[in-house]
């Protein structure tokens, strides 16, 4: 009967170790089996995180362009020289930079540029169309007004000439020479430098 219980308590204690070799191989496969996947989702939630982090720290940059020239400015002076015209009884016409202006007698701005000659001074000048003020020409032409009357034409070029505001007045009959002069009206000239400006 003792030889009976020690092989009986034997047996159960092997039993117990086989058990928990069981027990123990089964958690072990078990947590190898989850521990990529929680890896893998951590991996997920951070590559996420980052991803809207980078959504977020990346706004929408206008960029800005400067111009010497635009179109407030020019909406500016349009007021100025309706204001300085009126009490002439003169309606001056803006070139919009699309339909061609005629003048009386005259030529057509802004092809006149390309077409004649224009002379200052009994010297010819380099002058040209450039709404946006671009330094392109000696006088670079950034808006055109012009007035007709029965035989004749008031055409006022708003130019920058090295950046600085200066006008000048055509009133010659069409032909391949365009002879313009400086325009020395106080009046005129601050409401094209204030345009200018602001």
């Amino acid at each position: 009967s003792v030889l009976f219980n020690i092989s009986l308590s034997s047996s159960f204690s092997l039993i117990k170790i086989i058990f928990s070799f069981i027990v123990f191989s089964f958690i072990t496969i078990l947590y190898s089996a989850l521990q990529p996947v929680k890896k893998t989702t951590k991996k997920v939630e951070k590559t996420k995180v980052k991803d809207e982090n980078k959504k977020k720290s990346k706004p929408k940059i206008k960029k800005v362009v400067k111009t010497n020239w635009n179109e407030p400015k020019n909406k500016k002076l349009k007021v100025a020289v309706n204001k300085w015209s009126r009490p002439s009884d003169q309606t001056y016409r803006f070139y919009d930079g699309i339909h061609p202006l005629k003048t009386k007698k005259g030529d057509t701005y802004p092809q006149a540029f390309k077409q004649a000659r224009f002379v200052l001074k009994k010297k010819q000048i380099k002058i040209g169309w450039s709404p946006l003020g671009k330094n392109k020409y000696q006088y670079n032409v950034v808006a055109i007004a012009n007035d007709n009357f029965k035989s004749w034409h008031n055409t006022y070029l708003f130019c920058l000439k090295k950046n600085k505001p200066v006008i000048l007045l055509d009133q010659s009959k069409k032909g391949a020479v365009v002879v313009v002069k400086t325009v020395k009206d106080t009046t005129l000239i601050k409401g094209f430098e204030k345009a200018y400006q602001k």
